[in-house]
């Protein structure tokens, strides 16, 4: 970790990741973009370091950048951090470490929340600037509400459509595996497999909207739905309720948050 924001130009490039369970996503945050985006498996190693190379080697030269983590694998944020500061030589910061949650959070355990949601609903609610729900269509699917004054209030997590055709297939004696997420032509399926695609698919779709339409119920008013996510493009034609789709919206969140504690430091 470092404590002298100083030497980190505000204008300049800085690299910002994304740590998931199934995947990490790398990309340049310059000019408030989020730029060339990667992705690699949580996993991968090899395939991390060749996409963190990738944007270190297309950085202007004469500038030291940042690299900013936002994570919900702690081992993986060790891996790759020490990676980053011993063999590349750079400087690490983590979202919730070094550089603290970009906005405020209203739950029992603010710890214990999962950085990637805060920085979505971050950059749903910087973009915004109203009430608005996220939903993040990832390993796991996470729902979450922001208030019109920026509180992240708290939100929902349900398993993600692989976890859930994984687990039929784990906790039953006969249910296939290896099923892969998809709308089925007819809402019903006809076969084992298209029955599991559809209760995985359609049912999330519709589980998503009963969170949706309860948190309208308690903002007494429909909050702008951004969603984002790795199946989000699979989800989308589904979920008329959505009303904005971006993709990389954490990575968004991790650079706007890097920007703000820069300008709140004087950088």
């Amino acid at each position: 970790m470092i404590s002298k924001l100083r030497q980190f130009d505000a204008k300049a490039p800085a690299v910002v990741i994304d740590i998931g369970n199934t995947s990490v996503n790398i990309a340049t945050w310059h000019a408030d973009q989020v730029k060339t985006p990667l992705s690699a498996g949580t996993a991968d190693q090899p395939e991390i370091q060749a996409a963190l190379a990738a944007h270190y080697d297309a950085m202007p030269k004469g500038h030291t950048p940042a690299t900013v983590i936002a994570s919900v694998v702690p081992d993986t944020t060790k891996r790759i951090g020490e990676y980053v500061q011993t063999t590349l030589d750079r400087d690490v910061l983590v979202i919730g470490d070094a550089i603290p949650l970009p906005m405020d959070v209203a739950v029992t355990d603010k710890q214990a929340i999962g950085v990637d949601r805060v920085c979505a609903a971050f950059a749903a609610y910087d973009k915004l600037q109203a009430a608005c729900t996220v939903v993040d269509f990832g390993t796991a699917v996470t729902v979450d509400l922001v208030d019109d004054e920026g509180i992240l209030l708290g939100g929902a997590i349900l398993a993600g459509l692989k976890m859930q055709l994984r687990a039929l297939n784990e906790q039953t004696a006969v249910l296939p595996s290896d099923v892969a997420p998809a709308f089925p032509d007819l809402p019903y399926g006809r076969d084992t497999v298209e029955a599991m695609q559809t209760g995985a698919c359609r049912g999330l779709a519709g589980a998503v909207r009963g969170l949706v339409e309860a948190y309208a119920s308690y903002l007494n008013r429909w909050p702008q739905v951004v969603a984002t996510g790795g199946d989000l493009a699979l989800m989308a034609p589904y979920c008329d309720y959505l009303d904005t789709q971006v993709n990389h919206l954490t990575l968004r969140g991790i650079g706007r948050a890097y920007s703000q504690h820069l300008a709140a430091h004087g950088a």
